[in-house]
């Protein structure tokens, strides 16, 4: 059986762990969002400077009876300036996704998450964020909609 929606909102804030990296809420809309500030590192080198910011959003709404929608959005923006230069890049995804990632950066100094530091590193998992969200919405009846090949072969 399916637990209303507006019930399943109230318990959402149940799924945040003090030791989890990422954080679960609900917007005045409706919609359970999954954030996870991934990396936000800042540092200086012998020749130049450098950032490095990653962040992931999972938004859950309800389409139908006992269904939900998930909506991935990833953000990830480096930039650096040193001898040879500037540079900065930018890239943003919104849909599905399953992805792993880590990453380090050593330096004179710098800071992570506003922490002081010589050396930063971040992992990332999709799974980590979407499993426990996921396995919660299953507990209460709700499934992922199906897409258009789910629906003809599922």
């Amino acid at each position: 059986m399916t637990t209303p929606w507006p019930h399943v909102l109230q318990q959402v804030q149940q799924l945040n762990d003090p030791q989890a990296p990422f954080s679960y809420s609900v917007t005045p809309e409706g919609v359970i969002v999954g954030f996870w500030d991934v990396a936000k590192i800042q540092m200086l080198g012998l020749t130049g400077a450098s950032t490095f910011d990653k962040e992931y959003r999972v938004d859950v709404r309800p389409t139908g009876e006992g269904e939900i929608a998930l909506e991935e959005h990833h953000t990830e923006s480096r930039g650096s300036v040193g001898a040879g230069g500037a540079r900065f890049e930018k890239q943003m995804f919104k849909g599905k996704s399953t992805q792993k990632s880590f990453g380090m950066q050593i330096g004179v100094g710098g800071t992570s998450h506003g922490q002081p530091t010589n050396v930063a590193g971040w992992s990332f998992d999709t799974e980590a964020i979407k499993g426990p969200l996921l396995g919660f919405l299953e507990h209460h009846g709700w499934t992922r909609k199906k897409g258009f090949f789910g629906r003809l072969f599922g």
